[in-house]
């Protein structure tokens, strides 16, 4: 009873973005790392992949053939679309890795986390209160 208070649908929408900007975090982290390697091209995330992904509807929920079957919905954990910018080269050797934008685009992407992770502690704020009866 209370997993359905907790898990809504507006709750699994931050879980998935939390998850994403995350994964793009460690993408814009490799690109830096990777800044002196010889043909390494930058990637980042296909945000018109994703964001077709999430028009597409709520997760459909899995089919229990058997009553041992255990329920949940078939949208598990995807690992996010990526990009390779094969189409630009800023360098000699091939590689298109431009330190000062990965590193503003690592600031974009965490004030975007901070932002989800606020949101989601608000609403758990809120569900608190009203489980306390405050409010």
């Amino acid at each position: 009873m209370w997993k359905n208070f907790v898990e809504t649908q507006s709750s699994r929408i931050l879980e998935r973005a939390l998850d994403q900007a995350a994964y793009r975090s460690q993408l814009l982290a490799q690109n830096i790392a990777n800044v002196n390697t010889p043909n390494y091209k930058r990637e980042d995330l296909d945000f018109a992949k994703i964001l077709q992904q999430a028009s597409q509807g709520p997760d459909l929920e899995m089919k229990a053939t058997h009553q041992r079957h255990l329920r949940g919905s078939g949208g598990g954990p995807t690992i996010p679309p990526t990009i390779r910018e094969n189409s630009t080269t800023m360098r000699v050797d091939g590689n298109n890795v431009d330190v000062e934008y990965e590193m503003a685009k690592i600031a974009e992407n965490s004030m975007f986390y901070q932002a989800l992770a606020s949101s989601w502690r608000r609403g758990m704020s809120r569900l608190r209160m009203v489980i306390e009866g405050r409010g």
